[in-house]
């Protein structure tokens, strides 16, 4: 009884949008944060810049500004000071003041005393105070860390106030980039992190099952990419992770299509690339599937190692695996099965110590997801690794809390095999996954993956 209570509260919960994290939420993040910093330093983060006009979504902070602080507006700066103690840091917030004239016309603002009041902030003032206020605040610090949130404009004048507050010193006091800081902290998730990242990747199942009962004849790309979007909304998703891929036939071997134009292709392969974002949180899940409602031989063939592959990834994430493993994993099943049919050929080890499999395998097999849908935090590649090589040599260790994905992949465009049966077969199946003590949790395998599973889904719309 407990369980089945859970579980609808979970799903409740999903059908719109979450509450506010606490403030002890963000608070403790800041506290790590300095605990990180050089002591007697000042950190500094800007807001993202409000959206420009052609932009339909709302207004989206910037991850590392709202793992801080919890604000969700522009025109806002966080300053952190942490003394030589082992004090909480002091936090100071400029925000936009209230002006109901101004508010009238773009939304409610938190405004100065909320700030104080509902951020947390030790001192709060009005953004056009900034400047004329950071030079006292920085006179002590001996070190700078900061984030422009995209304002490069802000980072220069930033920099310039930095290096002209103190024209006495006897040496340029460092700055560096709080960016792998704020990353390192965000690489393992907290409960509540967890808990959006399953709400999003649920909703995201949810929403594939959707586009799968609406592949039928006379449909195109565009009906599937709105039977999810419409579902996300809905149940609570502020905006989708990404915007949506649907590509059918020719366009199923194109990894990040994104026009979703063109009408189902008689006989083709759709990959469809599409999730949500939920509270802050993005998912990232990918299905694949014939618009016919059955796959052909062929494409069987190759959605088979592509599943097998992602299964063979599945197994190897586990704490203490390095980053590298579970892509080595999936290329290595991927291997297997292309040569299996000719479509590769030569001794397996040289196939992967070459990278021939890039011919049709052309990506990663994994990156991290949380806050972002390519979310912050290190891969440990080797320096000056080449985008090709670094799938292989990442190094990081997998540990409990970590979230990441899972997604093979095979394309096989126009004329890059001898045998035409191939061409313009596109899969690729992706899941989210979290690493657990005991190996991991798909978060998103609701989505039907085992191919009979997906051609049930796929007949939901032709029994009508």
């Amino acid at each position: 009884m407990l369980l089945a209570t859970a579980l609808l509260v979970s799903a409740v919960s999903a059908a719109s949008p979450p509450p506010a994290p606490p403030a002890a939420f963000f608070a403790a993040h800041r506290e790590k944060l300095a605990a990180k910093l050089p002591a007697g330093s000042i950190a500094v983060f800007h807001a993202a810049s409000a959206a420009s006009g052609a932009s339909t979504d709302p207004y989206r902070q910037s991850s590392d500004f709202w793992y801080l602080t919890g604000l969700n507006e522009p025109d806002s700066v966080a300053v952190l000071l942490r003394d030589a103690g082992d004090a909480a840091p002091r936090f100071v917030l400029f925000v936009r003041p209230r002006d109901f004239s101004a508010e009238q016309w773009t939304g409610w603002r938190a405004g100065v005393e909320s700030a104080k009041k509902d951020f947390g902030a030790a001192e709060a003032y009005p953004i056009d105070e900034f400047w004329s206020r950071f030079p006292a605040l920085a006179a002590p610090a001996g070190a700078l860390s900061y984030e422009s949130g995209g304002d490069e404009a802000f980072g220069r004048r930033l920099l310039e106030a930095w290096g002209s507050s103190d024209p006495y010193a006897g040496a340029v006091r460092p700055v560096s980039d709080a960016s792998p800081l704020v990353g390192e902290l965000r690489l393992v998730k907290e409960p509540l992190e967890i808990e959006r990242l399953r709400a999003a990747s649920r909703i995201s199942a949810e929403a594939h099952k959707a586009a799968m009962a609406a592949v039928a004849p006379g449909r195109g790309e565009w009906d599937l990419k709105a039977a999810m979007v419409g579902l996300c909304l809905s149940r609570g998703a502020a905006r989708m992770a990404y915007p949506p891929i649907v590509g059918s036939g020719r366009n199923s071997v194109i990894l990040h299509y994104e026009r979703d134009d063109e009408p189902l292709a008689d006989g083709g392969m759709i990959v469809n690339d599409t999730a949500c974002e939920y509270g802050m949180y993005a998912s990232d899940v990918t299905r694949s599937y014939p618009t016919s409602g059955r796959f052909t031989p062929e494409q069987r063939k190759i959605y088979d190692i592509v599943l097998a592959a992602q299964k063979a990834g599945f197994a190897a994430v586990k704490p203490g695996a390095a980053f590298h493993e579970v892509h080595d994993a999936t290329a290595r099943a991927i291997i297997d099965g292309l040569a299996a049919l000719g479509i590769l050929s030569g001794d397996r080890d040289e196939l992967f110590r070459s990278r021939a499999y890039q011919k049709f395998y052309v990506h990663g097999s994994s990156h991290w997801i949380g806050l972002d849908v390519h979310d912050a935090g290190s891969y440990g590649f080797p320096p000056g690794v080449g985008r090709l090589e670094r799938y292989s040599k990442a190094q990081t260790k997998l540990a409990p809390g970590m979230a990441l994905t899972v997604e093979p992949g095979i394309y096989i465009p126009e004329s890059s095999t001898a045998d035409k049966r191939w061409w313009n077969i596109g899969v690729r199946i992706e899941d989210v996954v979290l690493v657990t003590p005991q190996g991991m949790e798909c978060l998103s395998c609701d989505a039907p993956r085992e191919a009979a599973d997906v051609e049930r889904a796929l007949g939901t719309d032709r029994r009508r």
